[in-house]
């Protein structure tokens, strides 16, 4: 990805361009790792965002984000330092992946204040940096102390960060990089020179003449701006200021590199949101499972412990029935044992054989309601184990971050995520939705949606789940007519493939009439009983391999 010091130093252009004499109207932070400034200049409304989070940028958006419920404090210190401020110039460092916003704004007490905002798009170590016009800094997102590197601090000066042994592309010694093996280049030339990006490394080998570096760079320097994005698989994969010979995949040409970078975050935030969602609710099941598991682990254990509750009785019945045995003084007593014809050697203590006996009847209801409570614990804590696989199966065949917050509502709904909006109502998105033949198919995406679906559809309808796997509900539509066995074994694969079994081969799906399925009182998400079913075996496969129209 070339957002790489060359490709920011024509942003920083780009950006002085369009938003320098514009007024910072509005600032929020949407995290506690990415700030949105609204400048109007010109007349329009600009969105900067910068982000020092796992993807670092900084950018014009049409997008506008959503502001945390309460500032946060670096919020306020923007607000207070740089709102109202008029941005007079946007500049890069050379050969840096740093952008400097020269701004004049206001003080306390009115007066005119010379202010500096630093955006460092640095990895790991990206930072935005706030001084005044001494360049002292004033607070910074991120703190860095003194021994962790350069230090970043209220109240010390700002200090551009060295670039090392490290040299600008355009110098002559890039040359002498050239002798090193093709394979290698690339690599060298990354961990030699600044601020450059391996799809740029490339394009300058392709630029240079001779094996000349220094002039391949200067000749990529020299091209005019004419943002691309590159397209692979009907999705962004790559941007750059201008069309990179050596990029691979199809080019779309854009008005501006913000309108570049823009189309490129925009998908690959979606994809991240998904990502950070899904790993969310992943961390959420994986815990409550881990504490099911060993809730059922226990309860089996001390169920096993009191299960020989039958054995206390029978020996309180036996010292009873040979109490005219006993002398005071004996460790023990031997009885013949009616229930099973052998003898048996029961201890004694040194209490009275009345008093012996208690003990052992005492033991024997204890163990009883013992293990009469824990069956109903252990079934609810494997109801409980049942469901969260379930909702596991729903999460690994989630397609996009809605599915994936519909998901995480519904485990808010179940009480294992704390919600974070009393008012907030869980939103049932549209099942996936197939024909096949002429008839329409649904399939549920989560618990809920499985439960909707089948709760709407009619008596006569078709439903079907794999046998022994989470997975989807699927339902029929017969709409007055018969089935065709042709229908119900394309639906039948559709179904094992939105299931846990979607690998496996030979796969069992029930089906049965829509009147046949009932739900119980008080039954977790997804969680249904039916009869009259019949089976039908199938590999999984996924709907673009069934000869069916898709509806959109």
């Amino acid at each position: 990805m070339p957002a790489d010091a060359l490709n920011y130093s024509f942003l920083a252009k780009e950006l002085d361009s369009l938003i320098s004499g514009g007024r910072i109207d509005k600032i929020i932070m949407s995290d506690k790792s990415t700030v949105m400034l609204t400048v109007r200049a010109g007349g329009i409304n600009r969105n900067l965002v910068i982000t020092a989070a796992t993807s670092p940028r900084c950018y014009l958006t049409r997008s506008r984000l959503a502001a945390t419920d309460v500032p946060l404090s670096f919020c306020l210190h923007l607000r207070r330092h740089i709102g109202g401020g008029t941005i007079e110039r946007v500049y890069s460092v050379p050969f840096e992946r740093i952008l400097v916003f020269e701004i004049t704004a206001r003080g306390d007490l009115g007066e005119k204040t010379e202010r500096n905002m630093i955006v460092e798009i640095m990895g790991k170590y990206s930072n935005i940096v706030i001084t005044d016009g001494d360049m002292k800094i004033t607070d910074a997102l991120k703190h860095i102390s003194l021994g962790e590197g350069r230090p970043v601090l209220p109240g010390l000066g700002y200090v551009f960060p060295d670039g090392g042994e490290r040299f600008d592309p355009t110098d002559e010694r890039a040359d002498n990089l050239r002798d090193v093996p093709d394979s290698e280049l690339v690599g060298v030339m990354i961990k030699r020179l600044k601020g450059l990006s391996a799809t740029t490394a490339t394009e300058i080998i392709a630029c240079a003449s001779n094996g000349m570096l220094a002039h391949g760079a200067k000749k990529l320097l020299e091209r005019s701006v004419a943002p691309v994005v590159y397209y692979r698989d009907g999705k962004p994969c790559d941007f750059s200021f201008c069309d990179y010979a050596t990029a691979y995949g199809e080019r779309k040409r854009v008005d501006t590199l913000s309108e570049a970078m823009d189309e490129y975050y925009g998908a690959a935030a979606e994809s991240d949101g998904k990502t950070l969602a899904e790993n969310a609710v992943k961390r959420t099941l994986g815990a409550a499972l881990d504490k099911q598991k060993k809730k059922l682990g226990t309860f089996l254990r001390e169920s096993e412990n009191a299960s020989d509750f039958e054995r206390e009785r029978i020996l309180g019945e036996l010292i009873t029935a040979n109490i005219y045995k006993i002398s005071p003084g004996d460790t023990s007593v031997t009885a013949d044992n009616w229930y099973d014809g052998e003898q048996i050697e029961i201890k004694l203590t040194e209490n009275t054989p009345q008093e012996d006996a208690q003990k052992h009847f005492k033991r024997y209801q204890k163990k009883k309601r013992t293990v009469a409570n824990l069956a109903t614990q252990i079934d609810d804590c494997k109801n409980a184990i049942d469901y969260l696989e379930s909702v596991e199966a729903s999460l690994s065949l989630a397609a996009d971050i809605s599915d994936v917050e519909e998901i995480a509502e519904e485990l808010e709904s179940a009480g294992y995520i704390v919600k974070q909006n009393a008012k907030k109502k869980v939103t049932v998105s549209e099942p996936r939705k197939f024909d096949i033949n002429g008839f329409r198919i649904l399939v549920g995406k989560s618990n809920i949606q499985n439960d909707k679906i089948t709760k709407e559809a009619r008596g006569e309808d078709i439903w079907m789940h794999t046998q022994g796997f989470h997975g989807s509900h699927l339902i029929i539509r017969a709409g007055g007519k018969d089935i065709p066995r042709a229908v119900l074994e394309k639906a039948a694969a559709i179904a094992a493939f939105y299931s846990k079994a979607r690998l496996s081969e030979n796969v069992p799906v029930d089906y049965t009439h829509v009147k046949n399925v009932h739900k119980k009182k008080g039954a977790a998400p997804g969680k249904v009983d039916y009869f009259g079913a019949k089976t039908i075996y199938v590999t999984p496969a996924p709907p673009e391999e069934n000869v069916f129209d898709k509806h959109k």
